[in-house]
């Protein structure tokens, strides 16, 4: 069976930092090199209730990382987002919050019925992907990333690699999926590279899909630390071939202001990275239909989660 391709979607973070770091006008032509491909945004599935519609939406920055779990570089709509991760930069209280969902959660995509949360991207890409998440849990997304198989790869690899710890049957895991050449030799603290990671980040064998969603945080954060001491022309110069990756209906002129935030309290939000999952472990459980796993999970605490994570302090005193 053809094995899963999980994208990190790390390279949002250089995005980040490349506006931080550089010049806006700068930048601009370098965000550029991303592919724009607009939505529909009067069909995202937008029902914000009065407590959520306080949103300051001025202040925080919030769009979904998609990663398809497809192996066909040159089509990254060939198979279901097997990564999805909502980032929320929110300038009120310099935080920056990852909220991973497992693509096995049991929602209503509408059109589909009940069926796994990731499945919305193989039916109807970002578009279905956005309104599904958006009407199963009352959020009011409306921008997206989405980084094909190259992405992680390339990008972990031209900033040197990242360094994370690993247990020794993590190591084990991962030296049976790379060649002789990327074998690693002890547990600990390891730099990996490209290959190494990704095969890191789509481990299931240890542990279950959720500590799989931890390791994949894990190399978020890692790469966000490593891109933080790198040399800001170093940066730019990797940027052309990375952005290449990225398919996105973000209009990068929004930002200017806060990029000039991110710019004034960058290691604020370096030491405020909150990475969380929703549904979690907590209220969510193992549930078989007709033979086929899914998370199921309570909603109203998955709500609840949401109100903290992805809208929290978001209103002006």
């Amino acid at each position: 069976m053809k094995k899963k391709i999980l994208i990190v979607i790390v390279i949002i973070l250089l995005v980040i930092l490349l506006g931080i770091l550089s010049g806006y006008l700068y930048i601009k032509s370098k965000f550029n090199k991303m592919t724009f491909k607009p939505l529909d945004e009067t069909d995202l599935g937008i029902e914000v209730n009065n407590d959520y519609s306080k949103v300051n939406v001025e202040s925080v920055t919030k769009f979904v990382i998609f990663g398809s779990d497809t192996r066909d570089t040159d089509n990254m709509y060939a198979g279901r987002s097997d990564t999805i991760i909502i980032v929320v930069i929110n300038n009120l209280d310099k935080t920056v919050n990852f909220i991973s969902i497992p693509r096995d959660t049991y929602v209503n995509v509408p059109g589909y019925g009940m069926t796994k949360i990731n499945h919305a991207y193989a039916y109807g890409q970002e578009q279905l992907s956005l309104k599904t998440i958006n009407s199963n849990f009352g959020l009011d997304l409306k921008q997206y990333m989405t980084i094909d198989f190259s992405g992680l790869i390339n990008c972990i690899d031209l900033v040197g690699g990242v360094e994370v710890s690993l247990t020794q049957d993590e190591v084990n895991y991962i030296n049976s999926g790379v060649g002789a050449e990327d074998k690693i030799t002890s547990a600990g603290k390891v730099l990996l590279n490209g290959k190494q990671a990704l095969v890191h980040s789509r481990n299931r064998t240890i542990g279950n899909d959720f500590t799989r969603a931890s390791r994949q945080r894990q190399i978020l954060e890692a790469l966000m630390v490593k891109l933080s001491k790198e040399d800001p022309n170093k940066i730019l110069d990797l940027s052309d071939q990375i952005l290449v990756n990225i398919t996105t209906n973000m209009d990068m002129n929004m930002y200017k202001d806060m990029f000039m935030k991110l710019a004034g309290d960058r290691e604020l939000y370096l030491k405020n990275i909150n990475s969380v999952q929703i549904p979690s472990e907590e209220y969510g459980y193992d549930n078989m239909i007709d033979g086929i796993y899914y998370w199921g999970f309570d909603m109203d605490r998955a709500k609840q989660d949401f109100q903290k994570y992805y809208f929290g302090n978001t209103t002006q005193e």
